[in-house]
């Protein structure tokens, strides 16, 4: 026998598997979009930092290459080579992190260019031809080797954009499961509210007026279920009830 009971169950518990369904997947989407999003954080905020670090280096190697022309020293003084070792240090590691390789290939050759120029130096040189050296042959390789190590940390607003966009269609991705539960779930309760209705509600009523009939007037329990359930045995029984009230009488 269908029974009632078993149908409502069997409703909740497709509503219920349909809302763990979904759960699960917006767990697994949140967490590809939180994975995602801390990429781009990264990848942003080490581009920074090397950037950074290599500027400040490279601010140092000048520094000392001003002085040695202004001096009139024969070589760069050891701050100098401190900028060196830290510009190469900061280099090496944006290199290995596979930020932007293009960027970082075009600092490497900025930078091979710039020692070329600074080894250039003569320390015989006089002061117009230390002045001509610096104003001509350093400025630019300087200038070079600078606009490149910016070059790098600006260029990841292209591949920033492009993982922003993924991002976007990770949220839509997200969002979908939502709405489909919503809407699924809004489905099977509006075939549980017409179950109800139709197989318990409507019977139920139908039921009660019949009884109301009977008692008030004493018109014979008509009543049909046709409906193999709780209802119908119900129904049945009252039917069998009256009728034995009626030949009692």
């Amino acid at each position: 026998m269908r029974t009632i009971r078993k149908r409502i169950s069997w409703g909740f518990i497709a509503l219920s598997c349909v809302l763990v369904g979904s759960g699960i997947i917006n767990l697994a989407e949140m967490g590809r979009l939180r994975s995602d999003t801390s990429a781009v954080i990264d990848a942003a905020t080490l581009t920074t930092d090397y950037a950074s670090d290599m500027l400040n280096a490279l601010q140092k190697q000048n520094s000392a290459v001003l002085a040695m022309v202004i001096l009139n020293e024969p070589e760069p003084t050891q701050k100098y080579h401190d900028g060196v070792y830290e510009f190469n240090s900061a280099l090496l590691k944006a290199n290995e992190a596979g930020i932007n390789t293009k960027s970082v290939g075009r600092i490497y050759e900025a930078n091979d260019n710039y020692h070329q120029i600074v080894e250039l130096h003569s320390p015989n040189n006089t002061e117009i031809a230390d002045r001509n050296w610096f104003m001509t042959s350093y400025l630019e390789a300087y200038y070079a080797l600078d606009s490149a190590v910016k070059h790098y940390m600006t260029s990841p607003s292209t591949s920033i954009s492009a993982r922003t966009a993924n991002l976007e269609q990770d949220v839509y991705r997200t969002i979908t499961p939502s709405i489909i539960t919503l809407m699924v779930a809004l489905v099977v309760v509006l075939m549980l509210y017409f179950f109800i209705d139709t197989y318990y509600l409507r019977p139920v009523k139908r039921i009660g007026k019949g009884l109301d009939n009977y008692v008030a007037t004493g018109a014979p329990y008509q009543v049909k279920i046709e409906d193999k359930s709780e209802l119908s045995t119900l129904n049945n029984n009252i039917i069998e009830l009256t009728s034995r009230i009626k030949k009692q009488q």
